[in-house]
């Protein structure tokens, strides 16, 4: 407003002027020439003075990304930044960025910082027992940057082995890294499966080699179970368990199979309905899984075989109650439901 008070009393000392010759007219400060800038977003006016802008791609602490590149134009055209997105880094930072060329010579620097890559995954996983210990842990680092991973410290275990990547770098792809621990008083475990018969009444505990227990019942003399894994501890005394936290001495049981658990399966079928055959079949259960064969027709399991898989089967039989059994050459008994494409085809009785 101050601009046009002054224009607005220049115009009236020379009306004045005009109108009494003789008056003398009051001097006015001349308007400065800060003033009457041009506003800042207005462009330069366009010539033909060639200009160049060099854009430098550069990290946070100075080091060129990629070589300088040239943008170049006339003084008041506007200017179309390259492309500013670089794999890895993200821009923080714009120094010297105009809207049009202002100068012959002029220089823009865009800073970059690198970006976070994918984490590490930590995992202390009890063998034995088949679960984590604590809570799994993360690690994190830019792009390109070297890590280390070392085992976490778990009270009451001992170190086994490792699965992963120990020493790396980081990637945009995330890793894990599995810690295996055994029980510190454990020397030594038998996963493999088997039937234990009570020799005497037996207290249950609710891990290997404790003294006190919250189980009030006994188990009593002749009784059988299934045990899913048997331990051997740093003072030389086995365990086997019977279920979760559920474990018995073993100078209070004795070793023996379950055959006697199995009730007795009717014979006839194995001499009226038994006929040797030469065909083969392909396995038909769920793709990428296995199904157990048998030893005999309803008896333990032998073995698996795998869907997809092509046998040999040497066998046929059917029992009392119309199931047809197949005999696999070497792998013993499996239900005919789980064979197809047989060759030559089957047969009805």
């Amino acid at each position: 407003m101050q601009f046009f008070d002054r224009l607005k009393t220049m115009l009236h000392a020379l009306d004045s002027t005009e109108s009494r010759p003789t008056q003398t007219v009051t001097p006015v400060d001349p308007i400065s020439a800060d003033q009457l800038t041009v506003p800042l977003d207005t462009a330069p006016a366009v010539n033909q003075t060639p200009a160049l802008i060099l854009v430098h791609h550069v990290t946070t602490d100075g080091q060129e990304l990629q070589t300088p590149e040239m943008i170049a134009g006339t003084v008041g055209d506007e200017i179309h930044l390259p492309n500013v997105n670089l794999p890895g880094y993200h821009l923080v930072d714009i120094n010297g960025l105009t809207r049009w060329f202002t100068s012959e010579r002029a220089r823009i620097v865009l800073t970059y910082e690198r970006e976070y890559g994918q984490p590490i995954w930590v995992y202390a996983y009890d063998i034995d027992q088949r679960q984590l210990i604590g809570l799994p842990t993360m690690q994190r680092g830019r792009l390109g940057d070297p890590y280390q991973v070392t085992a976490p410290t778990v009270a009451g275990f001992k170190l086994l082995r490792s699965v992963g990547d120990l020493n790396g770098e980081y990637t945009t792809t995330s890793k894990t890294v599995l810690f295996f621990y055994r029980n510190a008083n454990w020397r030594q475990t038998d996963l493999s499966t088997g039937f234990i018969q009570i020799k005497m009444a037996t207290q249950v505990y609710p891990y290997p080699g404790a003294t006190t227990t919250n189980y009030w019942l006994k188990l009593p003399v002749g009784a059988i179970y299934k045990t899913y894994m048997r331990v051997q501890l740093t003072d030389g005394t086995t365990w086997y368990t019977l279920g979760e936290d559920q474990w018995i001495a073993e100078a209070n049981v004795q070793l023996t199979n379950s055959n006697q658990l199995l009730p007795a399966t009717p014979a006839a079928y194995r001499t009226r309905h038994k006929k040797q055959v030469h065909q083969t079949g392909v396995i038909s259960f769920v793709p990428g899984k296995q199904v157990h064969t048998y030893l005999e027709p309803y008896g333990r399991y032998l073995t698996t075989v795998t869907h997809g898989e092509k046998v040999v089967l040497t066998e046929r039989l059917l029992d009392d109650n119309r199931v047809v059994w197949y005999r696999i050459q070497g792998r013993g008994y499996l239900p005919g439901r789980y064979l197809t494409q047989l060759d030559p085809p089957d047969f009805v009785y």
